[in-house]
């Protein structure tokens, strides 16, 4: 299962997100109250902002919960013979494997920046052990995709590593020693989303004293 950790970190962003948004539902009713009192760009501006703000954040919200919810049904699991996995796919679905060592041909590490993965390749043979189940439905597919949702990135890695040291000698790895690739760029998004915020909010003044001048 994933760590508690790991479900309580998810539970603070979500907590976080939750505060955002009611900050800016209560700066839409602000901007609604101040808007009835006479109509000017600045009213408008701010009521857009504080909208499209709340709709992000609810968003963002939702996104989190469901990442809670999915991490507390997740487990992913080495035992002596073999590797165990379930976890969410699309459309509230869920996927699981159990994958026996002696069986695996290849495991390939995925290589998408900041998105810790790697793919376990099993024999075509029909007779194999191993399984593959979406939902209670078996699958005739021979690639299982084991993604690190609810699991922190450290411990995605020991995992994955553990995984290679369990495997047979005969087992091609593709794959690097540190795994750089998984791990997460600072993003700047919030940067962006304050330059566009000001932005959007001198260029049409500036138009608007033009026009008046």
């Amino acid at each position: 299962m994933a760590r508690e950790e790991d479900i309580y970190r998810l539970m603070d962003q979500r907590d976080q997100s939750l505060c955002c948004t009611g900050f800016c539902l209560a700066a839409v009713a602000v901007s609604i109250y101040f808007l009835m009192q006479g109509l000017s760009w600045e009213r408008i501006y701010f009521l857009a902002v504080s909208g499209i703000g709340s709709i992000l954040l609810s968003w963002h919200t939702w996104k989190e919960n469901r990442r809670i919810m999915e991490a507390g049904c997740c487990y992913m699991e080495l035992d002596g013979e073999s590797l165990a996995v379930c976890q969410p796919e699309q459309d509230g679905r869920y996927e699981s494997c159990r994958l026996f060592y002696n069986e695996v041909e290849k495991i390939v590490e995925g290589s998408r920046k900041g998105i810790p993965e790697f793919y376990v390749v099993v024999c075509p043979d029909p007779g194999r052990e191993s399984f593959i189940l979406l939902d209670d439905e078996e699958q005739a597919r021979q690639i299982f995709c084991v993604r690190s949702l609810g699991y922190g990135d450290r411990e995605f890695k020991k995992f994955y590593r553990r995984l290679r040291w369990e495997v047979p000698g005969k087992v091609r790895v593709f794959g690097t020693k540190y795994q750089t690739a998984w791990d997460k760029k600072k993003s700047h998004t919030g940067a962006y989303l304050f330059m566009g915020i000001i932005l959007g909010y001198l260029l049409p003044k500036f138009f608007l004293l033009w026009l008046g001048s």
